[in-house]
Order: structure tokens, then C-alpha cells, then sequence
């Protein structure tokens, strides 16, 4: 369900700053080691670089990657899929109706609205999060960088058995 209510999205967000420590940038992973990195996660996480993934690996992210959420995430609890500066849904991983791009009217656009893009699980151009509602676990996608970041035991642990079948490197 994309998230309309601009005072609930602005709360969101600055969970995300406040938590995850988040800085966006377009700096790139190996340009320079003083380089601040995008997030200071208390607690622990792995990192992942996606640079080397082949167009059957892309295929199969999808599919693994939301069996993943499914399998970490307790039934009725929900996640959410944000687009940096963009779009924001809360979905459950169980329901695929609930991760699909929308049409959302707005009155002073020229069309009349717009598509709010459910993000994809590997980074196109822009920051996609997909975080659960307690912020106990997240997937942090960083698009220019080409990584994944990952928090939260359990999706570490169910991530470390397939990144190598996704082409992804650990780096961290």
C-alpha cells in the first residue's frame, strides 16, 4: 500500500536518518577509503557488492530475495519499500498485489497524476530500502556504489547462503 500521508512518510524517512545514520551521496564504492560511508548501522551487517551480477543472476533476485523477507518476517508484520525521494509503500512479502507500482492522482500535475514505482530489489540509479516496520531488519540498496547492505541477524544469516548464487561479492 503506497504510504500518502506526507506527515507519515516524513516520519518514516527520518527513522531511516536517525537509525541508519543515512548519507546520501553519488560517491562510489573504491574511490578513496576517507570517503564516509552512506550508513552507521549499530549492530551487525554485511555488505555486498552487485557490480559483477549476470543477466541470469538479475533474473533470479527477485524470487530469492522475497522468499527471504518472507522467511524472516513473522506473518502480520509488514515492511517497508522506499524510493529515496520518492515513493513509500508498507506491504506485506507474502502478498505480491501489495508490491506494484500505482497510479496516484495529483491535482496540479499536468497528466493528473503519476506512477509511484514499487522499488526493485537491486538499486537502478536511486537508494531503495526495503526495512521491516520495527526496523529490526533492513535491506539497503546503494545504487551508486553497487551495493547491498544488510541488518538484522536473521536476514544476514538467510543472505549469506545465497549471495554467491546472486554473483554478489561480500565485502564486508
Amino acid at each position: 500500500m503506497l504510504i500518502n500521508d506526507d506527515l507519515e512518510y516524513n516520519l518514516i524517512w527520518d527513522r531511516v536518518y536517525e537509525k541508519l545514520k543515512f548519507k546520501p551521496s553519488c560517491n562510489y564504492r573504491g574511490h578513496s577509503m576517507k570517503i564516509a560511508l552512506p550508513f552507521q548501522i549499530s549492530g551487525n551487517y554485511a555488505v555486498y557488492g552487485i557490480d559483477k551480477m549476470t543477466d541470469e543472476q538479475i533474473d533470479l533476485t527477485d524470487d530469492i530475495i522475497r522468499d527471504i523477507f518472507i522467511s524472516v518476517t513473522p506473518e502480520g508484520q509488514r515492511m517497508y519499500a522506499l524510493d529515496w525521494q520518492h515513493s513509500a509503500f508498507i506491504f506485506d512479502p507474502r502478498n505480491k498485489e501489495e508490491q506494484k507500482s500505482i497510479w496516484k492522482e495529483y491535482k496540479n500535475h499536468p497528466n493528473g497524476g503519476c506512477y509511484a514505482y514499487f522499488p526493485g530489489f537491486l538499486p537502478d540509479g536511486d537508494y531503495y530500502f526495503f526495512i521491516d516496520e520495527f526496523f529490526e531488519f533492513g535491506y539497503l540498496g546503494h545504487p551508486w556504489r553497487e551495493e547491498i547492505w544488510v541488518f538484522g541477524d536473521k536476514l544476514i544469516e538467510k543472505i549469506e547462503e545465497v549471495y554467491q548464487t546472486l554473483g554478489w561479492e561480500k565485502i564486508r
